[in-house]
């Protein structure tokens, strides 16, 4: 047989195939086998495309033939018998890249694995074990959070309350809420999550929880409910998906209002469910993925309200917890709770009458005229069949008084929740930028620092070890900011037996670590 050329030898090389082999194939259909599907194949964006890559736990996996990358070298060159001259600086030159990639790779912090092609012939099953053992690394406390649609961080907070919880990167663009943020934390939280440059930060941070209280306006029944349409806020759902890709996180929690659950015929639901489950491999709480790929679920199981969580405001909110399917096994996910925590012992108030100030300020006091003009519109809505208007929470005869959901959108968030509190000498008091006396029924506004208190905020999360409340807003900070910013916020009380239940759920699936 004529001896082949360089050229020739060249051209059969560059028919071989270097993807979709039958060694990747196999790994990947153990992989498969296991739940495991959240990785890609021959990722060029890396240095030496390796075979399979967890992106996100920058991992990266390369199965080697031993021919093309010199197993036993030493013993291996001895046994090529012809083109000697060509083979053997081409291997060894195989083998120097190799090992440049995983040089490089590592440089970069990540994780490279290298398995022979008998090896994976031989125990795919024992590959697969390895690749399991390096994704199977659970978080040590203190977990680490980041806060995303910050707010004014009662999220958080909720979390650090628990204990075994610290923040290390937070995000927000509204500049008011930033700076009540950075006036609590003592951070600044000015980030855009939208942003490629703050999502390359993330990806930089290592962390192992994501928080998020996304924007809920276009979600809400008060807003236009224009749900995702809304470019600017009905995608913010999206860009935390992104987020969530691009790191996976051990786990993540997630609000927003209660409506969120049956917009659109709850295809609005469906459609956040199906990225977190079905896209992006996260188990849900409350969720079973049926073998058909559907997922099954009781809306209603989602929502939770702050009132059974030891405050009295009727604010019903939707909360959703996942797990990484990635990280923990489909045994020990299995043995989470099947629901979402329902209430609170601990109650901060009996009733609304316990929140309430004595001898506000009169500027609370509704004006005369603005009272008569809520009261004519009330009964005009009346009549046509609807419930809008104000509301007096706390009229007389009322046993158990609770706030209606505080809201922040203006005066409709204040109307709703009006506070019968008659006081000698209040009734005809002209106060400056009123345009009429004050009302002669006692009819005022409830003040911010009760709804801080509806909150949590006041009164409650920032008591220190002294028993001194440390929650204060920045002096410059406006009433009206005041009450919108408490009005987007969450409940802590809430928040904070979520995060229990996520610290319990998170001592479960480590329990055989």
């Amino acid at each position: 047989m004529a001896r082949k050329t360089k050229e020739q030898i060249s051209y059969n090389m560059s028919r071989v195939r270097n993807k979709d082999t039958a060694l990747e194939n196999a790994l990947c259909a153990e992989l498969k086998l296991r739940g495991i599907q959240t990785y890609t194949r021959n990722d060029k964006t890396l240095i030496g495309k390796p075979d399979i890559v967890f992106r996100a736990r920058k991992i990266a996996v390369f199965c080697d033939s031993e021919f093309w990358h010199g197993f036993d070298w030493e013993n291996a060159q001895k046994e090529i018998k012809s083109n000697q001259d060509f083979w053997i600086p081409k291997i060894e030159k195989n083998m120097e890249r190799d090992k440049t990639v995983t040089e490089s790779l590592q440089s970069q912090g990540w994780t490279v694995l290298r398995f022979w092609g008998k090896m994976i012939k031989k125990d795919t099953a024992g590959c697969v074990d390895v690749i399991e053992q390096h994704l199977r690394i659970y978080p040590q406390q203190p977990y680490r959070t980041i806060d995303l649609c910050a707010g004014i961080g009662g999220i958080r907070r909720g979390f650090e309350r628990v204990g075994d919880f610290t923040n290390v990167l937070s995000a927000e663009v509204d500049k008011w809420a930033c700076m009540t943020y950075e006036h609590l934390f003592g951070e600044n939280p000015e980030n855009d999550l939208t942003s490629e440059a703050f999502k390359n930060i993330v990806e930089q941070t290592p962390y192992d929880i994501l928080l998020a209280g996304f924007p809920c306006q276009t979600f809400s029944r008060v807003g236009l409910g224009e749900g995702f349409e809304n470019e600017e806020k009905g995608q913010i759902f999206f860009h935390i998906a992104d987020i969530i890709k691009r790191t996976r996180p051990c786990a993540f929690f997630l609000e927003n209002v209660d409506h969120l659950v049956t917009r659109d015929k709850g295809a609005t639901f469906r459609r956040i469910l199906d990225v977190l489950e079905t896209e992006l491999k996260y188990k849900i709480i409350g969720v079973e993925q049926l073998e058909d790929g559907e997922l099954y679920y009781n809306s209603k199981c989602f929502i939770r309200n702050s009132r059974d969580f030891g405050v009295p405001q009727n604010r019903p909110r939707t909360y959703i917890i996942g797990f990484d399917r990635e990280r923990y096994s489909q045994e020990r996910l299995f043995l989470l709770p099947l629901e979402l925590p329902k209430d609170r012992d601990q109650k901060l108030y009996s009733d609304l009458n316990d929140v309430l100030e004595r001898n506000v300020d009169a500027k609370y006091y509704m004006a005369s005229g603005y009272f008569e003009t809520l009261v004519k519109h009330r009964e005009k809505q009346e009549k046509r069949g609807y419930g809008f208007g104000y509301r007096i929470v706390n009229e007389p005869g009322i046993q158990n008084p609770i706030a209606n959901t505080l809201l922040a959108t203006g005066g409709s968030g204040r109307e709703r929740n009006l506070i019968y509190d008659p006081r000698d000498g209040i009734a005809g008091t002209e106060v400056k930028g009123k345009k009429t006396p004050l009302n002669d029924k006692g009819i005022r506004m409830m003040t911010p620092t009760e709804w801080g208190k509806l909150q949590g905020f006041v009164n409650y999360a920032f008591i220190n070890e002294q028993g001194e409340d440390t929650f204060s807003f920045p002096k410059q900070v406006p009433n009206v900011q005041r009450y919108k910013q408490f009005g987007n916020s969450v409940t802590i009380p809430a928040i904070e037996e979520m995060a229990r239940f996520v610290k319990r759920c998170l001592e479960i699936l480590a329990a055989d670590n």
